[in-house]
């Protein structure tokens, strides 16, 4: 065989065989939602990988979806606890609001500027403001002030009693390690854990796709006065149970243009997910 021809007939089965690596490589990469998240079977805890379960302390039912190695709740979490601790929009919050050890003023505020455009948004049929409170706060949960000396959270810690406690049993407060996990699963692609109906659907090119039944909400929060803000514009705030600073916890971010670093600080009144706790571990949360 000429020189000549051997030479290209081995540059060329270099090339196809590169090809055929590269094409591995891809097909490896690619995204596996039958993998990270399937929809049947059984997960490491000998559960189904999706379902429902009761919360046994006030009868509310909860879908949960596992991704990866975690089992996470799928909606929002609405157990009520006291005030000032909880809240749903548009209801009457109370909290104490002392100037002095002795003081036992109490302050009371109730928002609901919001309700009409919720209405419309959530596209419901009743317009009175008690039924709307009362769908918003089914389908988005109860907002949670979980810091000491609340609802004045931008210059406290997490209280740990009251972090310890707003889980079902068997669930917990999630770290920021275990939403990093989260994210790493879906390889940071927060559209696959993000509710379609959650925003306004002309605003954003990339529909939501919710691949992994996480469902998360783009809520917004609610701040001191108890207004509610950036509801289903850009960004669904949960807590984490990990201290950002002296005085700031770390908060999952879910924003709509899928930023790949989702972390700031607490913005007052947050939803809450939480995640099952390990078969290995008792830890309910962060050490502060």
């Amino acid at each position: 065989m000429n020189r000549l021809v051997k030479v290209d007939l081995l540059f060329a089965i270099s090339i196809i065989l590169s090809a055929c690596i590269f094409d591995d490589e891809e097909e490896g990469e690619k995204w596996n939602v039958a993998k990270v998240c399937p929809e049947t079977g059984t997960n490491s805890y000998g559960m189904p990988n999706r379902g429902t379960f009761t919360d046994e302390r006030d009868g509310q039912v909860y879908k949960y979806t596992t991704i990866g190695d975690q089992v996470w709740m799928a909606e929002n979490l609405r157990f009520e606890l006291p005030q000032p601790y909880s809240m749903c929009y548009g209801m009457e919050y109370c909290y104490p609001k002392k100037r002095s050890l002795t003081d036992t003023a109490t302050t009371c505020f109730k928002d609901t500027t919001k309700l009409t455009d919720i209405a419309q948004r959530m596209q419901l049929v009743c317009i009175d403001n008690d039924c709307i409170v009362e769908e918003y706060c089914k389908k988005f949960g109860r907002y949670y002030a979980l810091k000491e000396g609340v609802p004045n959270t931008d210059y406290a810690l997490l209280n740990r009693d009251v972090v310890d406690t707003v889980c079902p049993k068997g669930w917990h407060l999630p770290t920021k390690a275990e939403w990093m996990i989260l994210g790493k699963n879906v390889e940071y692609e927060y559209f696959r854990l993000t509710s379609d109906d959650s925003l306004l659907a002309d605003r954003y090119i990339r529909a939501e796709s919710n691949e992994c039944g996480f469902s998360a909400l783009l809520g917004g929060y609610i701040n001191e006065n108890g207004s509610l803000n950036r509801m289903f514009l850009t960004v669904g705030y949960y807590w984490t149970s990990t201290a950002r600073s002296e005085s700031s916890v770390e908060t999952m971010l879910f924003i709509a243009n899928g930023d790949p670093t989702p972390f700031g600080p607490d913005a007052g009144f947050n939803t809450i997910r939480c995640i099952m706790d390990s078969p290995m571990s008792t830890q309910r949360s962060d050490t502060p």
